[in-house]
Parts: structure tokens; sequence; C-alpha cells
């Protein structure tokens, strides 16, 4: 009798997250567009974000950039050195602002998921954050965060820069952590910062932070994901986003 042979032992590939999809599979086609769906508003309301913030933000710098050179030109012949001070002051104000305009690029450009994958463009977001407001950002990710799929990566990146964005705007922090762990078949990313904090209630509606928190909140949906933002008063703000997925087996 010849010996038993042992079957050849299954292989298991990286971990795949992809949004818990439910009901049954006379229904996926249904959730299917639903989530596309609900990714186009977020991308129209993500536009609609950028223009907004374009407009209130650098385009009204230059504007106002103008009016200050004609300033200066009708001060240059009475006073040179007044006319030198309100130049120095509007380099300055047009330095801050060329960090804005940076910081809406490196939104608008999704490339960098493609070179470097999701770990390496959160990297990177964090790194052009730290040099601006000159604090530590500490980035610590599970490597699974690089099996997410492209849809779900993309949101992602784009919860982390508007966080980020909030915290260079709102949050005069001196350290920021950005970790990406594993909870059972969920990813977990949680971004904490030991900023001022603020009283959730007590953001106004229409106010810059409401409307970032929401475009955060409309990202989440779209993946199904859950996002939770927890503030207080001096005690820094934590934003966690729960992506709940499941292992795929391959033989």
């Amino acid at each position: 009798m010849s010996p038993m042979l042992e079957a050849p032992r299954r292989r298991h590939s990286a971990p795949v997250y992809s949004p818990r999809m439910t009901g049954n599979a006379g229904t996926s086609s249904t959730t299917s567009a639903d989530l596309q769906q609900r990714i186009l508003e977020a991308q129209e309301a993500e536009r609609s974000r950028l223009a907004r913030e374009i407009h209130d933000g650098p385009a009204q710098a230059l504007a106002n950039a103008i009016l200050q050179i004609e300033v200066v030109e009708r001060l240059m012949a009475r006073d040179p050195a007044l006319a030198g001070a309100e130049l120095r002051l509007l380099r300055d104000v047009l330095r801050r602002e060329l960090a804005d305009v940076r910081t809406y690029v490196s939104q608008l450009r999704p490339p960098i998921l493609a070179d470097l994958g999701l770990s390496g463009a959160i990297r990177d977001t964090a790194e052009q954050v730290a040099g601006i407001l000159s604090i530590p950002i500490t980035v610590d990710l599970d490597p699974a965060v690089d099996e997410l799929p492209t849809a779900v990566d993309m949101a992602v990146l784009r919860i982390i820069q508007e966080t980020l964005q909030n915290v260079r705007k709102h949050a005069h922090a001196s350290r920021v952590t950005i970790r990406a762990t594993l909870d059972g078949p969920d990813m977990v990313l949680d971004i904490q910062d030991d900023g001022h904090g603020f009283v959730q209630s007590d953001a106004p509606a229409g106010g810059r932070r409401a409307f970032g928190i929401q475009f955060m909140q409309e990202r989440a949906q779209s993946i199904g994901a859950r996002l939770e933002v927890r503030s207080r008063p001096e005690d820094g703000t934590r934003v966690r986003l729960v992506i709940p997925g499941g292992r795929e087996e391959t033989t």
C-alpha cells in the first residue's frame, strides 16, 4: 500500500479589505450602483468644497494683494520706509497663501496613490503638513493599509488630508499622530492631535470646521465606513475611521 500523500496546503493571499455589503447576491448590483452614486456625490461635494476654499482663500488674498500693491505705489514717493514695511507684510501674506495653494494641489493629485500606494501618500501628506507647521507628525501604519480597494484608499486619503487641514487651520497643535491598525477584519485609522480642541455642538453649521467634518462624513459613508470625531476644549481632537472588511482566501 502506497503511503498517503499530504494534500497541498492552501496558500492565502494578502488580506483585501472592502466595504461590507449587505443583502443577498440578487441585490449586489443595486448595492454596487448605490455605492458608485455615493462616490460621485462625494466627488461633487469635494469639488464644491475646493471651489469655496479657493474663492475664500487664495483668490481673495490675491485680490487684496493687488489693492495693497496700489497702496505701496502711492507710498513709494513720499514714504519709502513705510512702503518697504508694507511690501514685507505683503510678502508674508503671499507666502502663507502659497502654502495653501500647494495643499490644494496635493489634494488634487491622485497619481500619488499609484506612485506611492496609500501608505506612501499618507506619509507624503503628513510630511508636507509637518513642514508647514514645523511640528512632528508620527505615522504608524499596518502594512495591510495598502491592500484597500482603489475607491476606498482615495476616500481614506481625502479624509486624512481634510483632518490635517483642520489641524493646520484650527488646532494650534504641537504634535499629531496618524495610526492604522487591524481590529479583526476591520481597518481602523486614528488621527490624534494635542491642540486646543473644540466644543462640537458649538461649531457653526456653515463654518469651515463644520463643512470639513461634513465632507469627511460623506466620504466615509461613500465607502461604507464609520467616522467619529471627538474633541474637547484644551484636550485635542481625535478622528477615527473604521472601515469594515473581510479577508479573502485563494487556493
